[in-house]
């Protein structure tokens, strides 16, 4: 009998360690990093806001974001929801964003709950952002100013598996576009662990997953792959094989089957592409030189490193070089959802 105790006692110090893993992730609010610069809508030519929005989320918090347009386009060819990832809010995003504008595009794009301009006391988990998509597409939906349109899903990583995990509601959706998107959220909790320790996690998966689904219900459980595989939507999934944030084994192209079987799912490997292939291989690679310099500065300094030399790095960023567009990546992202239209 002892034995019996002695494995529930271990089952529920796993527990309480995947809990904590999961406090240290979401357990508090992200308000972007306040030494970078956001673009805004005033920063591109022709991108405007058409109108501000703020829609109640499950727990009665208000999302804020932005329907944004191009000020040359009198007619749009649908309503794209942009979803952001980890890190920052939208407008992390505004080069993207003006470029589906530009396309001829309504976009909405918002914050999550608990992140920059929307409200709430942390982020919860991956999930919440699946939530937060539902809620925001039921405000669309209602819109009579809005549900006149095609309504397509853009996300990047988080905001990846947020648009193709929100496949599992009841909304007509027209298309999604997935850019290194991940399969497992589980999964992913643990290789971040693992970057960050170096000791595998991958033990607590099945406890991560205990956790979502007593936070979230059955559907945070699912793993991603599984519901594209029953989707009548459209997809495209696109993924670099250098990719350090979402390893490819975890990603939305590691099952090639899925599109083989369903001829309305496509899945773009970049052969040395990292996370945000959205981007030049060029501009993606200043963006992990500047980074990385200040994870140097970190480690030099064992991480209290002078202010000063802080704000040398961030004071001499070339945004533009930043972030740049891959046209082609773009180009071909736009002429999907054009054709799913």
């Amino acid at each position: 009998m002892w034995i019996l105790y002695i494995i529930i006692i271990i089952l529920l110090i796993l527990l309480l360690i995947s809990k904590l893993v999961l406090n240290i992730a979401f357990g508090k609010r992200c308000e972007g990093n306040q030494k970078l610069k956001y673009f805004t809508s005033d920063d591109f030519e022709g991108l405007e806001i058409l109108r501000t929005i703020e829609v109640k989320s499950n727990k009665g918090q208000i999302l804020r974001g932005n329907i944004y347009t191009d000020k040359s386009m009198k007619e749009y060819k649908g309503l794209i929801v942009f979803v952001h990832g980890m890190g920052g809010g939208h407008l992390s995003y505004t080069t993207e964003i003006n470029t589906l504008a530009r396309a001829g595009f309504m976009v909405v794009g918002y914050d999550n709950t608990g992140t920059c301009l929307s409200e709430g006391k942390n982020l919860r988990g991956f999930f919440q952002s699946v939530i937060d998509l539902d809620h925001v597409l039921n405000f669309i939906e209602k819109n009579e100013e809005l549900n006149k349109y095609s309504i397509e899903l853009v996300g990047h990583s988080w905001g990846a598996y947020t648009v193709c995990q929100s496949l599992q509601f009841n909304h007509n959706i027209k298309a999604v576009v997935a850019i290194s998107g991940f399969n497992s959220s589980a999964k992913v909790v643990c290789d971040t662990m693992k970057n960050e320790t170096n000791i595998n996690f991958s033990f607590l998966k099945p406890f991560v997953t205990t956790i979502n689904f007593l936070t979230f219900g059955k559907k945070a459980t699912k793993d991603t792959i599984n519901i594209l595989k029953h989707t009548k939507v459209p997809a495209l999934l696109l993924h670099g094989d250098a990719d350090k944030s979402v390893y490819i084994e975890n990603s939305l192209v590691s099952n090639k089957e899925i599109s083989k079987n369903n001829s309305n799912i496509k899945q773009i490997v970049y052969e040395g592409r990292c996370h945000n292939i959205y981007q030049t291989k060029e501009s993606e690679e200043y963006l992990n030189i500047t980074f990385g310099g200040l994870s140097e500065l970190n480690k030099k300094y064992k991480g209290k490193p002078p202010e000063e030399e802080i704000n040398k790095i961030y004071d001499n960023i070339d945004y533009k070089r930043m972030t740049e567009e891959d046209e082609e990546v773009m180009n071909m992202i736009i002429k999907f959802l054009e054709e799913a239209i």
